[in-house]
């Protein structure tokens, strides 16, 4: 627990070691299209920086797929019947690309870590159900079922989804806690351009072995473009979802497609 607050924090604190990286008001994520954030929002790219390398080298960690932070992580962040962290190659982790949004206001200084990991359908679905990958395949079209219940998760109530967690937890020996304050289960959203993109939120504070307590904010969409999955986790303070949530959200339903 402790390992993945101070995974969190180096990237949260990204822009304070990065000297020479770009900074921009939308966000260009290659295969996918470009997200506006407008001028209120400063995109910080650290893909290149010591941090992206630091995370992706903890995933390659042994056996890490099977460790309490990868379970906690997953049942957080990643669609039902994906495998972000399979027991063998590809691994979907190594593409990942960090970047920092920051904005300012009188009041205060909030920033996010926003992770971006591309992969096709061999590298999310190569040790799972070959159900759960026909689902994704088929499920951002116009015309495509969107049940109400995918995989259970969408219909469970905030303690159900706390009790997986914790078994979850508990299972692969964990140790510390996770409380969920609130909780927004995957389902899919349409842009403006009419296509879709799935989502999920979480708020959860989170007390690693010591009792030290940290409040924290998950926005976790998945894309999909031709042969790619896109998926794009944001990770902030509650303070920062207040802020920026809104934000986010109009930036993905405005999403300008890659063309071709």
């Amino acid at each position: 627990m402790l390992h993945t607050l101070r995974n969190i924090t180096l990237a949260l604190a990204l822009a304070a070691g990065a000297v020479a990286l770009a900074a921009a008001e939308d966000l260009t994520i290659d295969g996918l299209g470009t997200i506006p954030f407008g001028r209120e929002v400063t995109v910080t790219d650290g893909g290149h920086t010591a941090i992206n390398r630091f995370f992706i080298d903890s995933s390659h960690q042994k056996d890490y797929g099977k460790t309490a932070n990868a379970a906690m992580w997953s049942v957080l962040t990643v669609p039902p019947g994906m495998q972000l962290y399979p027991e063998k190659p590809p691994y979907p982790y190594d593409s990942l690309h960090i970047y920092q949004l920051k904005k300012s206001k009188v009041k205060g200084l909030y920033t996010a870590s926003l992770f971006v990991i591309r992969g096709t359908e061999e590298e999310f679905f190569h040790e799972g159900k070959k159900r759960n990958a026909s689902f994704w395949k088929n499920a951002f079209r116009e015309d495509a079922g969107r049940p109400t219940s995918l995989f259970g998760l969408p219909k469970i109530q905030l303690s159900e989804f706390q009790d997986l967690l914790d078994h979850v937890m508990e299972e692969k020996g964990g140790k510390g806690h996770v409380r969920i304050q609130a909780f927004e289960p995957w389902r899919a959203y349409k842009a403006d351009d009419g296509t879709y993109h799935w989502a999920q939120e979480a708020r959860i504070v989170m007390t690693n072995e010591k009792g030290l307590s940290f409040p924290m904010w998950i926005y976790s969409a998945l894309f999909k473009e031709k042969d790619n999955y896109f998926l794009i986790l944001t990770i902030g303070s509650h303070a920062t979802a207040e802020e920026m949530e809104k934000v986010l959200l109009y930036g993905y339903y405005q999403l300008k497609r890659s063309e071709g």
